[in-house]
């Protein structure tokens, strides 16, 4: 299964590769200067989260309430909201957008959010368990003697439910909700 410090690290990882696509751009000749500068505040903002992540990893022993600390959601929140805000955007930073959309409520709650949504059924819950371990749908489809394509039904409905577009966020979220643990 994976830990919290494999979650931060996975979440860095993705955030640098996409800080080399957002300073590849920027470097673009036939980028223009407005876009320019928005990508350069993009990256800025990016590197800000990265270092927090760096910084706050939790150590493997450590127990913690919540998978990202407050400064952590304040810096995805405010990424978000400079992508809002921009005037243009390339699929690259769309990505980035989709990355970092957390349910709003879980970025801005101290305390351990709880979900208000729709709860999810048993075989939801079962396939939920599977994500930390990194298991593609297909192997949990033979874990769970279901198809794969039943497997992916599954996946979007809890990734609607928790309203997340990727198995890091559903996992942050199950996590904080004491649906999964480590």
């Amino acid at each position: 299964m994976k830990s919290v410090r494999e979650l931060h690290d996975e979440l860095g990882a993705e955030l640098l590769s996409f800080s080399n696509l957002v300073t590849a751009a920027a470097g673009n000749l036939d980028t223009g200067h407005e876009f320019r500068s928005e990508l350069r505040m993009i990256d800025e903002k990016i590197n800000q989260l990265s270092d927090a992540l760096n910084e706050e990893i939790p150590i493997s022993s450590q127990v913690s309430k919540n998978i990202f600390s407050i400064r952590i959601r304040s810096a995805i929140t405010e990424i978000n909201s400079y992508i809002d805000q921009m005037h243009n955007r390339n699929s690259d930073i769309t990505s980035l957008r989709e990355l970092l959309n957390f349910p709003k409520n879980f970025l801005e709650s101290e305390n351990s959010p709880k979900l208000t949504r729709q709860a999810l059924t048993k075989r939801e819950r079962e396939i939920l368990a599977l994500l930390p371990k990194g298991a593609t749908a297909k192997a949990m489809a033979s874990e769970l003697f279901l198809t794969e394509a039943t497997i992916k039904t599954h996946l979007a409905s809890i990734y609607r439910k928790f309203e997340v577009v990727n198995r890091t966020q559903a996992i942050a979220i199950g996590l904080e909700n004491k649906l999964i643990s480590f």
